[in-house]
């Protein structure tokens, strides 16, 4: 430390007379003024220390007298310090009985004072119950009772609390029976239940005045909130809630109003009617809440009692009646299968099902809130699992039906019913099927629980296969019966209806697996996955990595690696966590521009579905997996039965064209050229098919159909003409007129401007080589013969691309004016 310090004192010595001298070492006045400063100050520190010297001030003395006077004073302050301690032990160890003695005396005294609060809370408990016996006013009753009520939430003794907690619910029923009597004869000269469709005034202002005192004193002598009634359906329908006197007081009248209509034996209480009871309780929550919120609720704010709610027990109440009546019902209705005294069981459950969903969707709109009571009665093993059956048997027997109607294949946007911008190729039978699949989504959609979505999700699943499959059978039916005089005539065809269903189903399951709805499914069917993995503790490595490539692919791999690092999630966080996803996922959709085609809307679909997201069939379909892409399956194997008839159709007719003397025709001017007779019957027949066909099919479909079959067609042409025959000037001038100015108009769609050439790339190609001069012709010919790279390379660069070199090199050889002595006897004696 020492040597550290002295390198810092000499450091700072350095740089002040750096400071001092500058740069310039010749600076000898400069030395001379440091050392005479220095010398000045060592000598001022010397006189300083020197106490000797009677010049200087003797302040070195002073401060040592001082602290020497300081030092003595400390040492008799500790001397003093011990006699102290002495005389405390001393007295403390002279004192230590009498202590004792008073110790006793005062826990002692102690002990008698408890137990003379003790007995005088007993007397104050039998005084305030003597006083409340003669007293005859309700309102000092009540305070009385508070006190007592105080007192027993106070005394935590148990004999103590027992007592006064006998005392103190005896007192509480005998007021509760008191006041509640009062209570009910002041509901009734209110008309307390309110008939329907009242006068709307209130009541006379002093009545009223007692109603809300009376209201007031029943709240304030309910007892402790874990004491208080409470409110539940049997069989755990409903969540069982804390119920305030008042509105227990309230729905008295109204519960035996119930039972009186719904229970038993009278015309209202028939089970195949449960709308009876479900609309009464909706119009008596509508009658009655504004009266409750107006008078009710502002009493129990000004007695600022917690998380007390009185509109929100009323209507809880009385949805309570109805859940426990409805789940009466559906246990009938179970029975009902037995005894045989329903028609058809079925059919009235599917109908309490409509009014249960009916009512919860009402209620929500009344009431402003979810009120879960009713569905839990729908959600109860089951109730539930006949609910999924009955909705699959009714979704079965109307898909039958739609499909055994003709009118299935027609589109919607047609006839007199057409929907106002629908889509004109959309088959009947595809805008219904979507139309039973959003209609099932949306009596789901509101049960609370996800586990009974995602059952629900796999029946929709359980019924698009079954869709795939019947269009499968009618399109392969369809299939085995196409005759020459197919599509010949406008109008819908089944096949064509089958390929336009499996394209609308499909771009409708690829927007809906991107909605929030199925989000919400997907990221919660993956996170309970995990989360069951966690729970047995057997976590698959594959399933992992298939559940995280979703999220790499959209940007939300880390919200998945922060669920898998978390081990401690519950049944709630995993259903919380998905929502966040959803609507992260939701939301980054939203920000991107998606849309790439104007389509109109659907007339079912709430997303729409009009031409097709992608043509790519490998598109993530989130929760629909592999439906969309067995779909597209579907629709490309409908478009090539199409393709691969008319060619059939259209190469029988062919033979003829194929068959010309190509070889020997006439040069005709190219004004006058015309359509080769033979090719107008083929390629008539072609037209009128592809043309009904296109009329009939979505316009991306038929786009892709007519490419398609132009490059088909390309194909066949080419093999049967183009390399079976020999072409002089006049062949290859009329072939290029019937390629050009008939086959490929021939394939454009309607409206639009005439396709390229290029669709059919094999003929193009065909017509370049005839078409070459005779030199350049001749020379390719040797070249190719010779296969010579740079040959090969000129005959690219003039675009000839999709035919092979022995193919070019077999038309140069069947170009005429090429014909050699060389050439085979069987040729020349053509000519």
């Amino acid at each position: 430390m020492q040597s550290s310090l002295k390198d810092e004192i000499r450091q700072e010595i350095l740089n002040d007379l750096n400071l001092k001298l500058g740069g310039d070492i010749t600076n000898l006045a400069g030395a001379y003024e440091v050392e005479i400063e220095l010398s000045r100050r060592k000598k001022s520190l010397e006189t300083s220390l020197n106490a000797a010297n009677d010049n200087v001030p003797s302040k070195l003395s002073s401060v040592i007298s001082k602290a020497e006077l300081n030092s003595k004073q400390v040492e008799k302050l500790k001397i003093k310090c011990e006699e102290f301690n002495k005389k405390a032990e001393d007295f403390l160890e002279r004192t230590q009985p009498v202590r004792a003695v008073l110790d006793k005396r005062f826990t002692a005294i102690a002990q008698l004072e408890m137990v003379l609060e003790y007995f005088k809370s007993y007397v104050r408990v039998q005084d305030l119950s003597q006083q409340m016996k003669t007293c005859k006013d309700d309102e000092q009753l009540v305070v009385m009772y508070i006190e007592m009520k105080r007192m027993c939430l106070e005394n935590q003794n148990s004999h103590q609390a027992t007592y006064v907690k006998e005392y103190t619910h005896y007192w509480h029923n005998i007021l509760k029976e008191n006041l509640v009597k009062n209570y009910e004869d002041i509901l009734k000269v209110i008309k307390w239940p309110f008939p329907t469709g009242r006068d709307k005034s209130s009541p006379p202002k002093e009545v009223l005045n007692k109603f809300n005192t009376m209201t007031k004193n029943l709240f304030l002598i309910q007892e402790p909130e874990e004491e208080m009634s409470k409110v539940f359906v049997s069989g755990d329908l409903s969540a069982v809630q804390n119920v305030s006197l008042p509105v227990k007081v309230l729905l008295r009248p109204l519960k035996k109003r119930f039972l009186f209509h719904f229970t038993g034996s009278r015309q209202t209480a028939r089970i195949d009617r449960p709308e009876w009871f479900l609309t009464q309780t909706l119009t008596w929550i509508k009658d009655h809440q504004a009266f409750i919120q107006n008078n009710v609720q502002p009493i129990a704010d000004k007695l600022e009692l917690q998380n007390v709610n009185v509109i929100d027990e009323f209507n809880e109440g009385l949805v309570a009646l109805a859940a426990e009546r409805l789940h009466t019902v559906l246990g009938l209705y179970h029975n009902q299968t037995a005894k045989g005294d329903i028609v058809d069981v079925d059919a009235a459950f599917a109908h309490a099902v409509d009014e249960t969903l009916g009512f919860h969707k009402e209620l929500m709109e009344v009431t402003g809130y979810e009120s879960n009571s009713v569905l839990s009665v729908l959600t109860k093993a089951e109730t539930f699992v006949r609910w999924l059956a009955v909705e699959k048997k009714y979704a079965l027997s109307k898909m039958d039906e739609m499909l055994d109607n003709e009118q299935w294949i027609e589109p919607v946007g047609s006839g007199v019913c057409a929907a106002v911008g629908s889509l004109l190729w959309v088959p009947r039978g595809s805008d219904w099927f979507v139309a039973l699949l959003k209609t099932i989504e949306e009596r789901y959609a509101i049960l609370p629980q996800p586990g009974h979505r995602i059952q629900f999700l796999e029946l929709q699943l359980e019924l698009i296969e079954e869709w795939r499959v019947r269009l499968t059978q009618i399109m392969s039916a369809t299939v085995a019966s196409l005759s020459a005089e197919s599509f010949l005539t406008s109008g819908p065809h089944p096949l064509t209806a089958v390929i336009n269903t499996a394209q609308y189903i499909r771009t409708v399951l690829l927007q809906w697996a991107h909605s929030l709805h199925y989000l919400q499914l997907y990221y919660y069917k993956r996170q309970f996955q995990q989360f069951t993995q966690q729970q047995h503790r057997d976590p698959v490595k594959s399933e992992s990595s298939t559940s995280l490539e979703y999220d790499t692919e959209h940007g939300s791999k880390q919200s998945i690696d922060d669920t898998e690092n978390d081990t401690t999630l519950s049944l709630e966080e995993v259903e919380s966590r998905a929502k966040h996803l959803a609507i992260k996922e939701v939301t980054r959709r939203n920000s991107m521009v998606t849309s790439q085609f104007d389509t109109p809307a659907s007339p079912t679909a709430t997303t729409t579905a009009g031409e097709p997201v992608e043509e790519d069939s490998d598109e993530d379909a989130g929760v629909f997996e592999d439906a969309p892409a067995l779909f597209y399956h579907l629709r490309q194997a409908g478009l090539t039965s199409i393709i691969q008839f008319m060619l059939i159709e259209f190469r029988e007719e062919l033979r003829e064209y194929r068959n010309l003397k190509w070889h020997a025709m006439l040069i005709v001017e190219e004004r006058a050229l015309s359509v080769s007779s033979a090719l107008c019957k083929p390629l008539s027949g072609l037209c009128a098919r592809l043309v009904t066909v296109s009329e009939t099919l979505a316009p991306a479909t038929a786009h892709f159909l007519r490419t398609e079959l132009a490059l088909h067609l390309d194909d066949c042409v080419f093999k049967d003409v183009v390399l079976s025959n020999w072409f002089n000037t006049g062949g290859t001038i009329q072939l290029t007129h019937d390629i050009q100015r008939n086959i490929v108009p021939a394939l454009a769609s309607i409206g639009k401007r005439p396709a390229d050439i290029s669709s059919v790339p094999k003929l193009a190609e065909s017509c370049t080589l005839l078409n070459l001069e005779y030199e350049d012709a001749r020379r390719i010919r040797t070249g190719l013969k010779k296969n010579n790279p740079d040959t090969i390379s000129t005959i690219r660069s003039k675009g000839i691309t999709t035919i092979t070199i022995a193919e070019a090199l077999q038309i140069l050889n069947q170009r005429t004016d090429l014909v050699d002595a060389s050439s085979p006897t069987s040729v020349m004696e053509l000519f």
